[in-house]
Order: C-alpha cells, then sequence, then structure tokens
C-alpha cells in the first residue's frame, strides 16, 4: 500500500467518517432516543472503551484503526494499529472490530438521512458487506 493511498483512506476516516458518526448518534438521540437509550445504554459513562475499524478495497486492508470512545463519543483516533477494547457490563472485556469495504463505507455516509430517518431497515441493507471479527 502506498503512501498516499494510506493518507487518503486516513483523511476519509477521521475527516468524513467520524464526523458522520458523531452527526449519525447526535441525530439518532434526538430523533429516535428509545433507540439510542437502548444501543448507548452499554457505552453511556463509560470511558476507556476502544473499537477497532478494519478499512478495505477489492478484499485487501488499506487502513486499520483504534477509535478511543468516551461514552459515545469518538476522542481519538489512531491510524495503523487495530485495538480494541468494549468493557460490558455483563461480558467483562470484548475486542470487536469491524471490516468494512470503503467504496460500503463511502455509502453508508452518503445515506445519512436514510439512516436518520428509518435506522434500522436502512442499517440492515448493509450488514451483509460488513464482518465483524474479534481480536484475541
Amino acid at each position: 500500500m502506498s503512501p498516499s493511498m494510506t493518507n487518503d483512506v486516513d483523511s476519509f476516516v477521521k475527516n468524513e467518517f467520524v464526523p458522520f458518526r458523531e452527526r449519525l448518534v447526535e441525530a439518532l438521540s434526538k430523533k429516535h432516543p428509545q433507540l439510542f437509550t437502548f444501543i448507548g445504554a452499554l457505552f453511556t459513562n463509560q470511558q476507556g472503551n476502544k473499537f477497532g475499524l478494519q478499512v478495505t478495497e477489492n478484499g485487501q486492508t488499506i487502513g486499520e484503526y483504534s477509535l478511543d470512545f468516551n461514552g459515545t463519543k469518538i476522542t481519538n483516533v489512531e491510524s495503523g494499529r487495530l485495538d480494541s477494547a468494549i468493557h460490558h457490563p455483563f461480558l467483562g472485556t470484548i475486542k470487536p472490530y469491524v471490516s468494512i469495504e470503503r467504496k460500503t463505507l463511502e455509502k453508508i455516509i452518503d445515506d445519512e438521512d436514510k439512516l436518520v430517518n428509518d435506522p434500522i431497515p436502512n442499517a440492515a441493507q448493509y450488514l451483509p458487506d460488513v464482518t465483524v471479527h474479534f481480536l484475541h
């Protein structure tokens, strides 16, 4: 992977994906508070959670990221490192990360309004293109 491709993917994740995710969380908390309460309950007021994101293109890894959270807010993005640690109240620490094609991530961002207005069916259409893995 060339340095320019890495910088392009890093820029995309940090400047497009992270702000999109923050807007989506804020909009869902206002428009669908019951859904946000259900999803956010596991992470609200918890510090020190990390979630991994692996971005691929044609099945090849083009970027790996560790997203640090304070509650539901992303506080830091570390590129070049795939790390995860979600502190679950019943399961202890789990280490999930998501692998997703860049074009799928771009499409998700383009569908922001659909995801805000009708989140469940619109998010469900992307599930076949998202793979959840767990670190050891």
